[in-house]
């Protein structure tokens, strides 16, 4: 059995076994699927959504999907990533730690399937988190991802946002033949979100140090500056 299986089946076991607990979702769309600087959409529209299960204990789970598009040459057309992990905060609760085990699925390419455990923290507007892959994107290659950000927001519902990361390891090593296609890179990004009831709309500008000269004629892959609007809606 699938691993995606046997973990979407242990959230719904758990959620029905314990108290305190608690269920939730979204719906999304954005002008682009943004990952680590890489555009999964070719720089068009996304479709998007989740389902977000936590507990008083600290434990939390969640399906999320997205549509995909990595070219006409691919059978990828959907993501679907599961995910596993326990939250605590730390004294007074403005500081809190996280670790889990995020699993990236595809269906009608699962050989790009891979497992990334995860470990980080937030102090306020603060966040930082390292993320490891021992075969990322099913190349048999490890790879590193190291990221922090900072999120401000005001009672109005106006926030602003920055972050950046850094992905490096084998799956970037040159020495192996650049087993990705691309070498160790920086991305970034920045903007201004605006909290309306259920409603969640994002402006930001992302970009990364390859300069776009990994993309194919068709846009697959889109790594240089360019902007992203999305609208997110929570549910309940």
């Amino acid at each position: 059995m699938r691993f995606h299986t046997i973990a979407l089946g242990a959230v719904f076991l758990i959620s029905t076994t314990t108290a305190g607990a608690d269920f939730a979702g979204t719906i999304a769309v954005t002008s682009d699927y943004d990952y680590r600087g890489f555009s999964q959409t070719a720089g068009d529209i996304a479709l998007q959504g989740s389902l977000d299960y936590s507990h008083d204990s600290g434990f939390y789970a969640s399906a999320w999907g997205s549509t995909l598009d990595w070219g006409d040459d691919s059978d990828a057309k959907i993501e679907i990533d599961y995910i596993v992990g326990f939250s605590r905060p730390v004294g007074d609760g403005e500081v809190s730690w996280d670790v889990g085990l995020l699993y990236y699925s595809y269906p009608n390419l699962s050989s790009v399937n891979f497992l990334e455990i995860y470990g980080g923290f937030s102090a306020k507007y603060l966040n930082f988190k390292v993320s490891y892959s021992d075969d990322f994107a099913g190349v048999g290659e490890s790879a590193w991802y190291i990221d922090g950000g900072f999120n401000y927001g005001w009672e109005n519902g106006w926030s602003v946002l920055a972050y950046g990361g850094y992905s490096f390891g084998s799956a970037f090593d040159r020495s192996k033949g650049l087993a990705l296609g691309v070498p160790d890179y920086f991305n970034w990004g920045a903007g201004v979100g605006y909290t309306w009831k259920s409603a969640y709309i994002e402006l930001k500008a992302v970009d990364t140090t390859l300069n776009g000269i990994y993309v194919n004629e068709d846009g697959v892959f889109e790594n240089d500056l360019r902007g992203i609007l999305s609208v997110t809606v929570s549910i309940p």
